[in-house]
């Protein structure tokens, strides 16, 4: 089986969480706060938050920002789940906008055109599969409306729009750090802001809302992150350029043979997008063309020994812990026409080149 994924993991995060164990000092000390500076220093941004999670930053940056009961807050229809938990767990209500027609991220026109019509607190674009959002419209928007952003980079550590980062450009930045990400400490998470009081808050809402050892002032959580995942972070961080050109060339190998050679792959936008990192390598399918449905097209794969990632096979608004706020009764066009019609092949950075010849191989006999 050709895998899709998995962590990539060597010598030096080994010795470096042997380090870690042999000092006894396991929660919150040096290594993470030297893993913050390195982060910040390489996304451009002042501050850096580390958390237990991606789910927990996307948390706190909402929290921080003064999301709360009530407040509405813009978010794409396709992902991981995780986006839309971080709304409901502020109490506030996920409004959702529609993605671009040959893209896979949220459509900047839908976003402004929901808050001409009602009140908007936040906008969360998610740069989704590695690919960077329309940032450069998103913010303008944001700003004439007065609207927080949080951008949702779990997917695309080190992606570019003109030269920055993604991360660098809202009020807030969220990652992820889970084991089969762009690059891992296994579990864990980190906020990125330009904002002191952002931070603040974040620092001390990880730790039980304390500013000290004996004034909790907050109502906080317990969403810290170990000195062992930082140990592991400060390393992969080192490799996360190289890891990601990997990514990109074996993305653009596998493109470049499978668009001039099968019709029933539908040509969009990752082809002519820079600065993606390239999470996933997705392929849309279209199904007319093959003559079959993907879902069944991904099993016939997978039973000739190439995993690739299924998922979103819905927009998140289908949910069903959704029904509660009527969201399963909207219908986004680009959405619908999307979902369930995509999947992502293996471009893991390890692979060789009889692996991604395989991919290709296998592709073209079905």
């Amino acid at each position: 089986m050709i895998k899709v994924s998995k962590p990539l993991v060597g010598e030096e995060e080994i010795n470096a969480v042997a380090e870690v164990l042999k000092s006894g000092n396991y929660v919150s000390g040096k290594k993470v706060e030297e893993f913050e500076e390195k982060f910040a220093e390489y996304i451009g941004t002042e501050y850096a938050v580390a958390v237990n999670s991606g789910t927990s930053a996307l948390h706190l940056a909402l929290l921080s920002l003064g999301i709360g009961k009530g407040d509405k807050v813009i978010v794409p229809p396709l992902g991981f789940f995780a986006t839309i938990e971080a709304v409901l767990y502020t109490g506030a209500i996920p409004v959702f906008a529609d993605i671009e027609e040959r893209s896979f991220n949220i459509n900047p026109a839908s976003v402004e055109s929901i808050i001409e019509r009602e009140p908007i607190c936040a906008v969360i674009p998610v740069h989704f599969m590695g690919f960077p959002c329309d940032m450069i419209s998103i913010m303008s928007i944001a700003r004439e409306y007065d609207v927080f952003v949080i951008e949702d980079a779990c997917q695309a550590h080190g992606a570019l729009i003109g030269g920055n980062k993604v991360g660098s450009f809202g009020d807030a930045g969220c990652f992820s750090f889970y084991a089969t990400k762009n690059m891992t400490t296994l579990e864990g998470g980190m906020i990125t802001t330009d904002d002191p009081h952002v931070a603040f808050l974040a620092k001390s809402l990880r730790n039980h809302g304390m500013m000290d050892r004996h004034s909790h002032v907050f109502l906080g959580y317990n969403y810290r992150m170990t000195e062992l995942e930082a140990a592991i972070g400060l390393i992969q961080l080192c490799k996360l350029d190289a890891l990601n050109n990997l990514r990109i060339k074996n993305a653009m190998y596998l493109y470049d043979e499978i668009y001039r050679n099968i019709e029933w792959i539908e040509e969009s936008y990752p082809m002519d997008i820079s600065g993606s990192v390239f999470y996933w390598c997705p392929i849309v399918v279209k199904e007319e063309k093959l003559g079959m449905r993907t879902y069944k097209l991904v099993r016939l794969l997978r039973d000739r020994g190439l995993e690739v990632r299924y998922r979103y096979k819905e927009p998140l608004y289908r949910q069903p812990v959704l029904r509660r706020y009527g969201c399963n009764k909207l219908f986004l066009p680009n959405a619908e026409r999307i979902a369930g019609r995509y999947f992502g092949l293996p471009n893991r950075p390890d692979m060789t080149q009889e692996e991604l010849d395989f991919v290709i191989k296998t592709i073209k006999e079905v």
